[in-house]
């Protein structure tokens, strides 16, 4: 029985719920996540003139708002947890409207509809004053707040200047504030809070409101407190609204325009102006998204766009991507701006929540064009930049040095001068010319580029080539080439130098390598002509031995048999003769002088063999394959004699080196070039008493040694190592004993050309040489030669 009481009253209480819920005056919906509508009551049928059933499963979005915006609210409500409350606006419906929302499950929300309209403020006896104050306002909106009731009064201006009619404005705070654009809302809460703790007395602003047709407009703000209560805590606030929708929007173009030339002037690239000025179109229209097609002779080149998104409290513009996906367009602004005869870009906006207006056309216009002056400004500039970075780098890259002079003063200089004259950066700015460098004999450089500049304007004509002296000391030959032009509105000095040394040094090397070349012939011709009397110098020297021989046997015969003749006295006397002219000694010593002539000769025949071989000119480029033992025993021949008085040379032969492609008269001068010096730094030693006594009269030692050898990158090399026990180079000359022209030796016992042209032998034969010097312990040079060169 208890059960059935039990059943009873809940089924009673569930048909008191559901007559409570069709009999609500509000209209009120069941919803699922989709925003689908499961239930709703008799209001609510009543709201839409259509029945419970025609309503049951339609998307509630898409019943109650317009279009445009129903992605927009679809995406915001879905992100709503828990109870929320928003004003409406751009609904399907006429009137304006609050939706109050409560989760009721994890899958359903319950949803009711406020209509604004239908909540009015009673009139009071007040109202004549505030329609007073409205006449006194002429044009201004006035409103009253009542802080602490939420009532409000507005004047029939400023229901009018927000579209509606006055008879049908609801005159409460509730309603106001759903016209408040949702950017400024946050700031109209803020600020009547500051209002009711009393913190603030008036106030001075601008906001968006939204009118009955969805439009927005700007609206300057401003309030003041009138009344409060007995703890001076305001409670009433008056002030006025004036629609400065068309100022705002001069002003955000005038921001817009300023903007974007700051942008082309930091050199943004167009697609970020372009970008710039599009989201400054959708600002100024309040459009949701838009595109610039940029088009050479009827060609779209480029295609880019912005939309917006809504966050929190603010608008964001983003790029769209091919991905994007956007709802048809329902509204659209296109308008075409002429960058030059075939150039132009369109400007397409669309969907705003109303219709496009003339003041929407009017300040994109005003904007494009705006943007068409500053594109082709930047334009322009660009080229100009463009050019003088062309030249600048012209200059730059040039390997002559360029000075540009003003009363002898440096006032641009390029990195080629800086090296020429060794300075550092920026370190001749502003310096006289004559403080950087000058000429040996005494001469004003600036007065001599003057001179020069006056001779005529062709290069040709007036090059002058000068040794100059840098402000270091070093001595390089320079040629110079200087005009008069205007630099920065003054007559100055264009100047142009190009360094010499080293063509310089190449000629001088050109000649004396012509030189030894002609010394090389000369000697080849005068062994050549040496060698036909040593012929036969040798042969008559070899007969003249064997007569000797034969004349001495004959001599000594001769002699024991008159020694057995000795009582004659013609014998005795003969005898005596012999003994007093010392015939035995005479032909042992002429035997000893015919050995050591004919050995004579033959050295000289070997040293002439020698020079020939090292002065044959190679007629051939080409390497030819030479062994380098038989180079090295043929250098060490030819040197022999400048080597022999003070040191002995010891040759070590690496028997599995093999034949290399080489010039084998080139690597010939390299040797005999080491040994030479090898000789004189051995004499130098000896010459300042360096060697230990117990080393005798023959101190120097030169070895060389030849072998194979595997280097770095894993390719076999020829090694040549010549070490000697002379003086030694000192450590800061060591660096610069391949320049050409440097010698240690004294003023005309060396050109300093040798170890220059050996090194240049030895990279022509994509080799190197390597230096290792203790002074007065001695020094090793030692060369690597490719075995195998690539053709």
């Amino acid at each position: 029985m208890e059960i059935t009481e039990a059943i009873d009253k809940v089924l009673n209480a569930k048909k008191e719920l559901e007559a409570a819920w069709d009999g609500n005056p509000l209209p009120s919906f069941i919803l699922n996540n989709d925003l689908k509508i499961l239930r709703c009551n008799a209001s609510a049928t009543e709201l839409f003139q259509t029945s419970f059933f025609q309503l049951i499963g339609k998307d509630f979005v898409n019943l109650f708002w317009k279009e445009e915006i129903q992605e927009e609210i679809r995406s915001s409500w879905i992100r709503r947890a828990g109870k929320s409350s928003f004003p409406v606006i751009l609904s399907r419906l006429n009137g304006s409207f609050q939706i109050l929302s409560q989760s009721i499950s994890n899958d359903q929300r319950v949803l009711y509809i406020v209509n604004l309209d239908s909540i009015r403020v009673p009139e009071n006896r007040e109202e004549e004053v505030r329609l007073k104050l409205a006449l006194e306002s002429g044009q201004s909106g006035v409103w009253d707040f009542s802080l602490r009731l939420g009532k409000a009064y507005f004047s029939p201006e400023y229901v009018r200047m927000l579209g509606f009619e006055v008879e049908h404005f609801p005159q409460n705070f509730s309603h106001w504030e759903t016209l408040v654009h949702w950017e400024d809302r946050e700031q109209i809460r803020t600020l009547f809070e500051n209002y009711l703790n009393g913190h603030i007395d008036s106030h001075d602003t601008e906001i968006r409101m939204f009118t009955r047709s969805g439009k927005s407009i700007w609206v300057w703000s401003r309030g003041k407190v009138v009344e409060r209560d007995e703890n001076d805590l305001p409670i009433r606030v008056v002030g006025t609204h004036i629609d400065i929708t068309e100022r705002k929007k001069t002003e955000i173009r005038t921001a817009a325009v300023i903007d974007i030339g700051q942008k082309s002037s930091l050199l943004e690239k167009e697609i970020s102006i372009f970008n710039l000025a599009l989201s400054y179109s959708l600002q100024l229209t309040e459009s949701n998204w838009g595109k610039i097609r940029l088009i050479r002779d009827e060609v779209i080149e480029k295609e880019f766009g912005l939309y917006k998104i809504r966050n929190q409290s603010s608008s964001e513009y983003l790029p769209i991507e091919p991905t994007t996906v956007f709802p048809r367009i329902l509204r659209e602004m296109s308008l075409k701006f002429f960058l030059r005869e075939n150039e132009y870009f369109e400007l397409l906006l669309y969907n705003k929540r109303t219709e496009f207006e003339e003041i929407d056309y009017k300040e994109v216009e005003l904007l494009g064009t705006e943007l068409v002056q500053i594109l082709i400004r930047k334009r322009t500039e660009d080229l100009l930049l463009t050019s003088e970075w062309n030249l600048q780098s012209i200059v730059e890259c040039s390997p002559n040095g360029i000075l540009i002079l003003v009363n002898g003063q440096i006032q641009f200089f390029n990195r080629s001068s800086e090296i020429l004259l060794l300075q550092n950066k920026n370190q001749m700015k502003n310096k006289k010319v004559s403080e950087v460098f000058g000429f040996l004999n005494g001469d004003d450089p600036f007065e001599f580029i003057q001179n020069l500049s006056n001779n005529g304007f062709a290069p040709d004509q007036n090059v002058i080539e000068k040794n100059i002296i840098l402000s270091n000391g070093q001595k390089k030959w320079v040629s110079f080439w200087a005009i008069e032009i205007i630099y920065n509105g003054e007559v100055s000095l264009l100047v142009y130098l190009n360094d010499l040394s080293r063509a310089k040094d190449t000629e001088t090397q050109l000649l004396q390598s012509e030189k030894l070349a002609s010394i090389g012939q000369l000697a080849a011709g005068v062994a050549h002509e040496i060698n036909n009397p040593m012929a036969f110098i040798s042969s008559n020297l070899e007969t003249m031995k064997r007569y000797h021989k034969i004349l001495s046997h004959y001599f000594e015969k001769a002699k024991i048999e008159l020694s057995r003749y000795s009582a004659d006295p013609n014998v005795l006397e003969m005898i005596n003769e012999w003994e007093k002219a010392d015939i035995s000694n005479i032909l042992s010593d002429t035997s000893e002088m015919l050995d050591e002539s004919i050995d004579g000769a033959s050295r000289v025949v070997s040293i002439v063999s020698n020079i020939k071989s090292f002065a044959h000119v190679n007629k051939e480029e080409n390497f030819t394959r030479c062994n380098l033992n038989e180079i090295v025993t043929s250098a060490i021949n030819i040197s022999q004699h400048n080597i022999k008085y003070y040191s002995i040379v010891e040759f070590n032969v690496a028997n599995e080196l093999l034949e290399i492609s080489c010039h084998p008269q080139e690597l010939g001068q390299v040797i005999i070039n080491l040994i030479v010096n090898a000789g004189h730094a051995i004499e130098e030693k000896k010459e300042h008493g360096l060697f230990p006594d117990s080393q005798g009269e023959m101190p120097g030692k030169i070895e060389i040694n030849t072998k194979l050898c595997i280097l770095e990158n894993n390719k076999q090399y020829a090694e040549i190592k010549i070490k000697d026990n002379g003086i030694g180079i000192p450590e800061e000359l060591q660096s610069r004993i391949f320049d050409p022209f440097f010698s240690t030796k004294e003023i005309g016992e060396g050109t300093g050309l040798g170890l220059s042209i050996s090194m240049d032998i030895i990279r022509k034969h994509k080799g190197k040489i390597e230096l290792e010097s203790v002074r007065c312990a001695g020094t090793t040079f030692s060369i690597y030669l490719p075995t195998h060169q690539e053709d």
